[in-house]
């Protein structure tokens, strides 16, 4: 059987729309942020502005090499209670969240504790930490599994409860128990929504840690910022800003990494025609 040219071409031209798509999506915020940057640094030198109100980009540039050892010692701390909490907060949002979607009554006894919980202002609960916990990783570990805990609760629990009613009756009319109902339908159904609160909750871990390190710790990049600011030495609170940031980013990407790997089916994982 004969190939058409019309049939031979259409991959092809699929192949290079995405190629395309993926240039412009790396072109476009890496002009972005050339054109901020540069607007940052001509503003801080036309202004003169000095050091301890604004550094330019290639001050805090400057002081990223020549302070990498401090800065990156200070990060390992920042890290490691932000992952072990994320960790933590996931498996406890992800449980809780389960229970309460297969229970009304875990339900109706839990979600109002919970939302009163999370409507307290985390920094408000700061110093009662201090004194109930103590002084430490350990309180760090808390505040990012605090700050975690709440979003993939609600994602799983509104993915959990989205599944196709129809679909359900029929696996119960089939004889499906509710186990084999929440392994087979609900959870899978889930997962875009459970992955879009780990990755709102992979943003909010190295907030949570570095919150911690501001009351409760004398080591990482929120001590070392706040020792910082304290002593005028901005450039290197820019630094440690940007840290953060950076890693915070590497965590949103490695979340959509997974849920690309988890959720590969899904329609927001698939590329259309069109390259969008």
């Amino acid at each position: 059987m004969s190939v058409t040219p019309i049939e031979q071409g259409a991959p092809l031209a699929d192949e290079e729309s995405e190629n395309a798509a993926t240039g412009t999506n790396i072109a476009l915020p890496l002009l972005s942020a050339i054109i901020g940057l540069g607007i940052w640094e001509g503003a801080v030198r036309f202004f003169e502005m000095p050091t301890y109100l604004l550094p330019a980009p290639s001050l805090v540039a400057t002081i990223l090499v020549q302070r990498w050892a401090i800065l990156l010692e200070q990060f390992g701390y920042t890290a490691m209670a932000s992952v072990v909490g994320l960790a933590i907060g996931l498996a406890l949002g992800i449980g809780t969240g389960t229970a309460i979607s297969a229970s009304k009554i875990a339900e109706r006894m839990l979600y109002p504790w919970l939302v009163i919980t999370h409507a307290v202002p985390k920094v408000v609960v700061a110093p009662l930490l201090l004194v109930w916990i103590g002084f430490g990783v350990k309180a760090e570990i808390i505040f990012v599994i605090i700050f975690t805990f709440f979003p993939i609760l609600v994602s799983t629990v509104t993915g959990l409860k989205s599944a196709d009613p129809e679909l359900l009756q029929l696996v119960r009319s089939m004889g499906g128990r509710k186990g084999q109902t929440l392994l087979k339908i609900r959870i899978p159904g889930a997962l875009p929504s459970i992955f879009a609160g780990i990755k709102i909750s992979a943003t909010l871990a190295p907030v949570g840690a570095v919150v911690g390190e501001f009351v409760a710790s004398n080591k990482g990049l929120g001590h070392l910022l706040v020792v910082a600011v304290g002593n005028f030495d901005v450039p290197i609170a820019f630094a440690a800003v940007t840290v953060i940031s950076v890693f915070g980013i590497a965590i949103w990407y490695l979340a959509e990494l997974l849920e690309r790997l988890a959720i590969p089916w899904h329609a927001s994982q698939r590329t259309t025609i069109a390259g969008t």
